[in-house]
């Protein structure tokens, strides 16, 4: 078998396997083992000095900070990436820096690293990043990999580890449709950072894919700070609205707030309203009753990221590779069935 092929019988790309096969680093272990298996079966020879992690080398960290950068939108998922990063870096063997950049700040530094001889290269989280400052992400000549690249700028060529947002609305539709909610409203982030804004795009899509009709008067716009959060959803109840069965809420956050001020209008949750939220960050057990949300595995995107790099120190010219996370549905006590008597019509 060819390289290619091995790859392809292991699910894994070409260049994961020239790893291993020069006995370099950036594999797990389970990986490394099954095609360590493959290559020997097919008669290759393992080379023995390779194997050891670099005694210098460094993997830097940068998070990007847009002009209306607050810590609370996302700083819970900024921390579980940045500590799987650290972790896997680690592991390697490597040094681990992290520096943050404003607009302003963000050409020095990048300038400053093209000349840093013993640089691996970058992690950029993207969640605050904007059209006007690709260029110098795609100047750059060192290796780089985004995390958390927002929908309109996905489809610049630059290595990328993301949340399946879409895959994870499809499946919280699913769970509420499957508890017999006909009407779902949407909480859509005010500042939509990072992947929030594919979360609002993938729920009108999904929702048509289920056959229900998309509740224009139900899609709210909710900024992703929790105090802020329950005084916007306040002053929208002082009015008596009608509400859906259900809402799904672009992160746990909003789904919190909103939670909150219903609650203290006199709704029942999830009595009247079931809520759902999304990222099960630490806020989403923190509110009662805990939020039924979509799990991201934070710390493993990190860790991806960390080897892609590596595999691009290791193969400078290789493709573009743009890797997809699948979420997971975590149920709690925010949601429960309605019967199909109480829900609208689908149409």
């Amino acid at each position: 078998m060819t390289v290619r092929e091995i790859a392809k019988h292991a699910g894994v790309a070409a260049s994961t396997v020239s790893l291993v096969l020069n006995n370099k680093p950036g594999v797990r272990k389970e990986t490394r083992e099954k095609i360590l298996a493959l290559l020997l079966e097919n008669g290759y020879t393992i080379r023995e000095n390779a194997g050891k992690p670099l005694t210098h080398g460094e993997i830097k960290f940068i998070r990007y900070l847009a002009i209306n950068h607050s810590r609370e939108r996302n700083e819970d998922f900024f921390v579980g990436l940045l500590n799987g990063a650290e972790q896997r870096t680690h592991q390697l063997g490597y040094k681990f820096s992290l520096s943050s950049a404003t607009p302003e700040q963000l050409p020095g530094l990048l300038q400053a690293l093209e000349t840093q001889s013993d640089l691996l290269g970058v992690v950029f989280l993207a969640s605050e990043l904007s059209d006007e400052q690709m260029p110098h992400l795609l100047a750059f000549s060192r290796p780089i990999v985004t995390l958390d690249m927002p929908l309109l700028l996905e489809h610049y060529p630059l290595n990328g580890i993301n949340t399946d947002n879409s895959g994870g609305v499809f499946r919280a539709l699913e769970h509420l449709y499957a508890q017999g909610h006909r009407s779902i409203g949407f909480l859509r982030a005010e500042t939509e950072i990072g992947g929030l804004y594919s979360r609002y795009v993938a729920y009108r899509s999904r929702m048509q894919a289920f056959g229900l009709k998309v509740p224009e008067e139900h899609i709210l716009r909710i900024d992703p700070r929790y105090e802020v959060a329950v005084g916007q959803m306040q002053a929208y109840l002082q009015d008596k609205p009608s509400l859906p069965t259900a809402f799904l809420a672009a992160n746990d956050i909003i789904a919190a707030g909103c939670v909150r001020a219903l609650q203290q209008a006199g709704y029942q949750v999830p009595g009247d309203v079931s809520i759902m939220g999304f990222d099960d960050g630490a806020m989403s057990t923190f509110v009662s009753p805990p939020l039924t949300t979509m799990r991201i595995n934070r710390a493993r995107s990190g860790e991806l990221a960390v080897e892609r790099l590596v595999a691009l120190h290791t193969i400078p010219n290789d493709v573009v590779v743009k890797s997809t996370l699948a979420v997971s549905l975590i149920e709690r006590e925010s949601t429960q069935p309605v019967s199909l008597e109480n829900a609208a019509d689908p149409v």
